[in-house]
């Protein structure tokens, strides 16, 4: 019912928006930090250096890429219409999750791969033939550039190759395309720092990564944390099927679209087990979906306040 009214009032989710943002901001600007993590792939790192020279532009540019996020975010969901009312939930809950996780207090690879993820999701992959070649190459090109920040990023790859099949069946030439657009950013950086004699240094960052990074972690084996995680991880399942079940009775469209976007966030889940990143902040992959089965579920009917039981609880297991 509270999520009802909450979706309904679209004035409160403005101001909501608003506070939210700019309390994001000022964290940013007043606490933001880059993640010391080991392994990481060789442009986080490089950020890193700029970031610490230079503090105040890299802030800004952390502040820039949360604005980008939220805009591609709204972008998305509106374009697939998942409500039937103009919602900025999803900006709202995506924020909210950030602030709760303190994930702009220490930012972490995640934060870049879900830029890319947003960009690569909210590009067409319905356009006809000529155009979708044009889109599968530059996804192709983001993704291998998402990688060289966190290497995690290569599941959105696999993403994009199924995300094609379920549009078009078969598409082996746009997917080859894609391949294409990988290998040749890949082929240039090759190029690059071989003709500038640092190509050991650069082979040096893909030795040095860590894979299923959380497992180092001593704390993730307690009690107070694999809780959360399995109650967290039944959830993120449990709205995964729910909206499978409520798609089947729409029209084919939007069957489509749901399927695409439960496909999505299943295969997100790889990236915490190949993610470099300690827990918590492995979970941050997960804050996109999240944010958007929030936001899906807020104008849904349900009794004895079950939304607003599994809202808080999702939230509550991404806080502890």
């Amino acid at each position: 019912m509270l999520l009802k009214v909450l979706h309904r009032k679209i004035a409160f989710q403005w101001v909501l928006l608003v506070g939210l943002l700019g309390y994001s901001i000022y964290i940013i600007l007043t606490q933001a930090q880059l993640a010391n993590e080991q392994g990481a792939a060789f442009l986080y790192k490089n950020f890193a250096q700029f970031f610490s020279q230079y503090l105040w532009l890299g802030k800004g540019i952390v502040a820039i890429i949360l604005l980008l996020q939220i805009l591609l975010l709204q972008h998305y969901f509106r374009k697939n219409e998942f409500t039937a009312k103009t919602s900025l939930l999803p900006a709202c809950f995506y924020i909210s999750i950030l602030l709760l996780t303190k994930s702009l207090t220490a930012i972490s690879p995640f934060f870049f791969t879900f830029l890319f993820f947003l960009v690569i999701i909210s590009i067409s992959y319905t356009a006809p033939s000529e155009k979708l070649k044009n889109n599968a190459f530059w996804v192709g090109a983001l993704i291998a550039l998402g990688t060289c920040f966190d290497i995690s990023s290569i599941v959105l790859l696999i993403l994009a190759i199924v995300t094609l099949f379920i549009n078009h069946f078969s598409r082996i030439k746009e997917i080859g395309t894609l391949l294409f657009g990988f290998s040749l950013l890949y082929l240039y950086l090759f190029a690059y720092y071989f003709f500038t004699d640092n190509l050991s240094e650069w082979i040096l960052t893909f030795t040095q990564l860590q894979i299923l990074g959380f497992m180092n972690d001593h704390n993730f084996a307690h009690a107070g944390t694999l809780i959360p995680l399995i109650v967290l991880g039944i959830l993120y399942l449990f709205l995964i099927l729910k909206f499978k079940i409520a798609s089947e009775s729409k029209v084919v469209v939007q069957r489509k679209r749901i399927i695409t976007f439960n496909t999505w966030s299943l295969l997100l889940i790889i990236c915490l087990f190949i993610s470099n990143s300690p827990y918590p902040n492995v979970l941050g992959y997960l804050f996109v979906p999240v944010a958007v089965y929030l936001s899906m579920l807020a104008p849904e009917k349900s009794p004895y306040f079950i939304n607003e039981i599994i809202t808080i609880a999702i939230l509550l297991a991404l806080w502890l």
